[in-house]
């Protein structure tokens, strides 16, 4: 009997604090709702009650006073959580935060999939993931963010090819991959990246050539394949491009 009343407790303790959350949502008038709900769906999905730093999430009605949430004329543009103690997976209604630029999270403990419903978000510039547990594939819808500027996704254990579509995120300066068990060949359509300055695969099971067409990426001032399976010739542009500001292009583990 007594088992049964801490059980019921513990019960309408969880009860409570969802109706209060959802309260939360209903009653600020910082955001629209909607971006609230996305933000609760994060909370939730990433163990908020286990973050390191939780101040104001869903106990106050200043979203934009949330530890880590930046707001701009009224909409989320910015969710900022490194070293976090973050856990769970990113949910899909972080795509209904149509104004963010921004998603960084680093050196947490974040697992599951990259979401699709993040390209969504289509005026998202910066995504910095690296340093967490991230696995399973990359997700092509992503290549139709043209916004995007930099994505910082190593040390991580994604895999799978690296989509051809992402090709079309013109405007991305640095893509960050290395460490992680990607394989497949490398996509022709990085050509069309001429504006990249960083692009590092190195620690990949990445095979084949590297693509002609990369040659017209004249902006790269690092580019690591250290690691992989990546043979033949480069293309002339990226033959003095290092991996790093001190160190030489390295090609294959040789």
């Amino acid at each position: 009997m007594i088992r049964g009343y801490v059980a019921l407790g513990i019960l309408l303790t969880c009860l409570s604090a969802c109706r209060a959350s959802a309260d939360v949502c209903d009653r600020q008038r910082s955001v629209p709702r909607s971006e609230c709900a996305a933000l609760r769906a994060f909370y939730e999905s990433t163990d908020g009650p286990g973050w390191k730093d939780q101040r104001g999430w869903l106990t106050t009605e200043q979203v934009c006073d949330w530890h880590g949430v930046v707001c701009t004329s009224g909409h989320v543009t910015a969710i900022s959580l490194n070293y976090n103690e973050l856990t769970g997976s990113l949910p899909a209604q972080i795509g209904d935060l149509p104004e963010l630029h921004t998603l960084s999270g680093y050196f947490n403990h974040l697992a599951g999939p990259l979401p699709p419903e993040l390209a969504e978000a289509s005026h998202l510039q910066r995504v910095i993931l690296h340093d967490n547990l991230l696995e399973g594939s990359l997700p092509p819808e992503w290549g139709g963010l043209t916004e995007l500027e930099q994505i910082d996704l190593g040390n991580n254990q994604l895999s799978g090819p690296i989509p051809e579509s992402w090709g079309g995120m013109q405007s991305l300066l640095e893509l960050r991959l290395e460490r992680n068990q990607l394989s497949g060949l490398l996509p022709p359509s990085f050509g069309q990246l001429t504006q990249l300055q960083g692009l590092m695969l190195d620690n990949n099971p990445l095979e084949g050539t590297v693509p002609q067409e990369w040659g017209s990426l004249n902006n790269l001032r690092m580019f690591s394949l250290y690691g992989t399976q990546v043979s033949g010739p480069l293309p002339a542009a990226l033959e003095d491009v290092p991996a790093s500001g001190y160190d030489r292009l390295r090609l294959g583990g040789r």
